[in-house]
């Protein structure tokens, strides 16, 4: 009697198991969903209003409304399941300390600009026209040959149309 259930409970512990692991994905793609909010502009741009705040980026005149990410959870999430940006919206990566940040295309879901600026909002590092990862296995990580405080996410070909050099200063406007 005690091995019939020992096994009972093994296979239930085995299906809550199995049931947990194919509910996770869902669970998480669920919770990502709640936290979305959808503009109906220009662009479908999804952005987590609970969790970003928004600054103002400078780059020679041009102004970005760009989100904050300020946290680990929000460096980690980005802009993980956003559908598309218009040219004037970005993601402000800002880190506690000066590092050689790396970044993947891991669950993009368009092609971005990447610039790494330093401590001084100095360009330092651009990665250009980068493709969403096909596959986690196949996900070049990007990343410049010296320390950056701030990285700045932009759409596809920004830097080239805005002229976007290394060695450009950017501002970073305090809201």
């Amino acid at each position: 009697m005690k091995t019939v259930g020992l096994v009972i409970l093994v296979g239930i512990s085995i299906a809550t198991i199995i049931l947990v692991l194919i509910q996770s994905p869902a669970a998480s793609a669920n919770h990502v969903v709640n936290n979305i909010v959808k503009y109906n502009g220009e662009n479908d741009f999804l952005v987590k209003l609970s969790q970003y705040r928004n600054l103002t980026v400078t780059i020679d005149r041009y102004n970005i409304s760009a989100f904050v990410a300020d946290t680990d959870d929000k460096r980690t999430k980005g802009l993980s399941g956003v559908e598309n940006m218009s040219e004037n919206q970005g993601m402000l990566f800002i880190f506690n300390y000066p590092s050689k940040q790396g970044f993947w295309m891991k669950e993009m879901m368009f092609p971005l600009d990447i610039i790494w600026l330093d401590s001084n909002n100095s360009v330092i590092h651009i990665e250009k026209k980068l493709q969403p990862c096909a596959s986690v296995l196949f996900c070049t990580v990007y990343s410049p040959s010296t320390d950056a405080k701030y990285v700045l996410e932009t759409i596809s070909g920004f830097t080239d149309l805005h002229s976007v050099n290394k060695g450009d200063k950017i501002k970073i406007n305090s809201n």
